[in-house]
């Protein structure tokens, strides 16, 4: 897994600062073992810097982000996040030509469930248009109630 770098003044971490942004970006593998991977790197952009109170919440709505775009869409798949204060907008960018959707799931049901979890765990999401597919963002708050 290769880090990207969002700047072009430290191309050796891709964990970025520039003025109040703060942004990290990263290729992911089309492998189930990519879904840790993308929690450990959120987390250790969370630790950097310095919002612990938002790992629970990222590193779920990562864990089903990242899922869907290795079952449903196509490589190549990238992860950023991108903070400014207390907002962390993620984004998880596949090539798929698919959009995510909700369905209702079952009590019985093994899938299904993944963007309600989302729904759930973050103040906002939605879809967007990119180059040969599509980015799924989100948005959390380390302010209770900001956006909710």
């Amino acid at each position: 897994m290769e880090p990207q770098s969002m700047t072009k003044s430290d191309a050796a971490s891709p964990i970025a600062v520039r003025d109040d942004l703060q942004e990290a970006c990263w290729d992911l593998p089309a492998h189930p073992q990519a879904v840790g991977e993308a929690r450990e790197l959120a987390r250790e952009a969370l630790r950097v810097w310095s919002l612990p109170g938002l790992v629970e919440e990222v590193t779920v709505i990562v864990s089903e982000l990242v899922t869907n775009a290795i079952v449903h869409g196509r490589p190549p798949i990238t992860f950023a996040l991108h903070r400014r204060g207390p907002l962390v907008r993620g984004e998880v960018t596949d090539h798929g030509a698919g959009r995510p959707a909700s369905i209702s799931a079952g009590a019985d049901e093994v899938h299904g469930r993944g963007l309600a979890i989302v729904s759930a765990y973050c103040s906002r999401w939605g879809v967007e248009p990119a180059p040969g597919g599509k980015t799924v963002w989100f948005i959390c708050a380390d302010e209770p109630g900001r956006l909710r």
